[in-house]
């Protein structure tokens, strides 16, 4: 399990059983809507939730853009409480098993594949770019209805908007990433309620440095069917 899932996971334990996700009730934290709503209690076990990745950028520095599929597989035969997450596919692929069933884990997935290429790309500690992460999930305003086009139709939703590094006192030291934006946009009539994660990195002198978008497929036979 990843280390931003195991910091935050006692947050909002208390929230989880009774957090009602429609626009009509209070609005929802970031901590509410990543961990504890209870998203994937509606999927079968052995069915599979479908997502499309696109990562944009011009910048040589970095991994060049690329599309993959991005595949959420709940509760596989014997680990029915679980999820494993299938990241991308081929030279690309990884496997995440053992991720929780609260929330949607795969937000969890890709911002370790981000805090991993901040890493590498500005070295210093990945324990420092997590902790920003998480702090700025706990310290989130309440999230703000939005109306989503999911298969043909318009369902109610929730969009935060997450700004990790703003104030952070190692701006210089992060460099472009230090204004790096995260908006994750959620709905409980999508399959595992996360209906798209968008990060955007702009350049310092206009432009954006890296985009990536991981949006839920509405391709019918790809979605996790919901239990009676």
């Amino acid at each position: 399990m990843s280390q931003i899932h195991l910091r935050l996971r006692g947050a909002a334990v208390a929230a989880c059983l009774a957090l009602t996700l429609s626009p009509a009730s209070a609005a929802p934290t970031a901590v509410d809507l990543i961990f504890e709503a209870p998203y994937l209690s509606k999927a079968a076990d052995g069915s599979t939730i479908s997502y499309r990745f696109v990562r944009k950028t011009d910048e040589k520095d970095l991994q060049p853009s690329f599309e993959d599929d991005v595949t959420i597989n709940v509760g596989p035969t014997g680990a029915e409480k679980t999820v494993t997450i299938d990241m991308f596919t081929g030279a690309r692929a990884i496997s995440m098993a053992n991720m929780a069933r609260s929330g949607n884990p795969v937000v969890i997935a890709v911002l370790e594949q981000d805090v991993r290429e901040m890493q590498k790309v500005l070295g210093g500690s990945p324990y420092y770019i997590r902790n920003r992460i998480m702090d700025a999930m706990r310290n989130d305003r309440s999230a703000e209805p939005v109306k989503l086009d999911y298969d043909g139709r318009t369902v109610d939703g929730w969009k935060i908007k997450l700004s990790p590094f703003a104030g952070d006192q190692h701006r210089a030291q992060l460099k472009d990433f230090a204004d790096r934006t995260y908006e994750l946009t959620f709905a409980d009539d999508v399959p595992g309620g996360l209906y798209a994660l968008k990060s955007v990195t702009p350049k310092k002198d206009g432009g954006e440095l890296l985009v990536e978008e991981l949006t839920l497929k509405d391709s019918p036979g790809t979605l996790g069917a919901s239990k009676p």
